[in-house]
């Protein structure tokens, strides 16, 4: 399992370089064409890239009937490999061990089942909202963004309220790529080939097909950078374990599309972008930004602390399911994140840590699924900030 996880998240992750960067290039090139300086009537701009110590001059040229180049290269294969990589990965870890990753007892009474049927709702649901959206105002872009913009952020908290906020943060993102490459296998693709086609058989070409591609080519671009970034969230629980956090998602959807938009477009000629970006920026780090540590875990004279003994007792009882070198939580194969609590040296050695994400953060245990009480947070604080005694 362990091999296989691997091996899966390694596709995932060169399938998506490959895929993201591939997107972002063509839509580089497309906004940094010049005029042909032959004032070709076929050829739509041209650029010049320097490299290696030379450069390639980048020519794009309408199709024209009765006329193709000997070879085409069809991008296709990346997205197909990235999301079908992904997928797999979030059937291996999510929906193999439902009952960790999936559920939080603090917001949702689903049941693992329940949760995975949730889950693969919001990915079937986000495409064909979206397309349908899409398909019926194709004649009014601004109206569709500005909805498309609502449905997401009522998506965000619809996720938050049935799914542990890390299943939530990484379901929004799957949701995010699935589109994106629906978009490339039923948007994207056919209507290039058939102007392929048009072309090959001296037909006449409907360049609207051309430019409908373009479209969703580019809502693809503006979801590459909240995607990427909702895939590795997984590993900041701050981030996603607060009160309001989807809150929290929807404005990191904001602040990926403004960089995109940044990136490609330029500071100065994205002058309100820039200043919504950064807003929804500031807006993050006041609701991240980590709050005082609880008052009551503060040991001061005549509180007791509590015994080594009694301490032991409770990592055995809510961590060690996870934290162990022999693991007994479903569908874990290995010690959750490498930090095993079996011995005592190793639970002082992480003392700090389970004061931050036990007491602090409240993010462990994962959806709280062994049941930790609040009482017994404090009683975790008190023994950390007596010095985490061995007695």
């Amino acid at each position: 399992m362990e091999w296989l996880h691997a091996l899966l998240r390694w596709i995932h992750v060169i399938a998506g370089i490959m895929w993201i960067g591939d997107s972002l290039l063509f839509m580089w090139l497309d906004s940094h064409l010049h005029p042909d300086p032959q004032s070709r009537k076929d050829v739509a701009g041209v650029t010049w890239l320097i490299h290696g110590g030379g450069y390639y001059q980048v020519e794009k040229r309408w199709l024209v009937p009765g006329r193709l180049p000997p070879r085409l290269r069809w991008f296709w294969l990346e997205a197909t490999a990235t999301w079908l990589s992904g997928f797999l990965l979030l059937i291996l870890v999510y929906y193999m061990s439902a009952r960790a990753f999936m559920i939080d007892p603090a917001t949702s009474r689903l049941s693992p089942g329940q949760a995975v049927g949730a889950g693969v709702a919001l990915l079937l649901l986000g495409w064909l909202v979206y397309d349908g959206l899409w398909r019926t105002m194709r004649s009014r872009p601004g109206t569709a963004s500005l909805l498309s913009a609502v449905l997401l952020v009522v998506a965000c908290y619809a996720a938050a309220s049935l799914l542990s906020p890390r299943a939530a943060f990484l379901h929004i993102g799957a949701m995010l790529g699935g589109i994106m490459a629906a978009n490339v296998w039923v948007h994207i693709i056919p209507p290039q080939r058939q102007m392929v086609r048009a072309a090959r058989e001296g037909r006449q070409i409907d360049v609207s097909l051309g430019d409908h591609a373009k479209t969703r080519s580019t809502h693809n671009s503006y979801l590459t950078f909240p995607v990427i970034f909702l895939m590795i969230s997984h590993h900041f629980p701050a981030i996603y374990a607060g009160r309001l956090n989807w809150v929290v998602l929807s404005l990191l959807l904001v602040v990926g599309a403004g960089i995109r938009h940044l990136m490609l477009v330029g500071l100065r000629a994205a002058r309100w972008t820039t200043l919504g970006t950064a807003a929804a920026a500031v807006a993050l780090g006041a609701l991240t930004w980590p709050s005082p540590a609880p008052v009551p875990n503060a040991v001061g004279p005549g509180t007791p602390v509590p015994s080594f003994a009694q301490i032991r007792t409770l990592v055995a009882q809510r961590c060690a399911a996870c934290h162990s070198e022999t693991p007994t939580e479903p569908g874990m194969t290995s010690t959750a994140g490498g930090v095993a609590l079996d011995t005592p040296t190793q639970i002082r050695a992480r003392a700090g840590r389970i004061k931050a994400r036990v007491v602090e953060q409240r993010t462990m245990p994962l959806g709280n699924t062994t049941g930790v009480t609040e009482e017994e947070r404090a009683v975790l604080g008190r023994w950390v900030d007596a010095g985490a005694p061995l007695r």
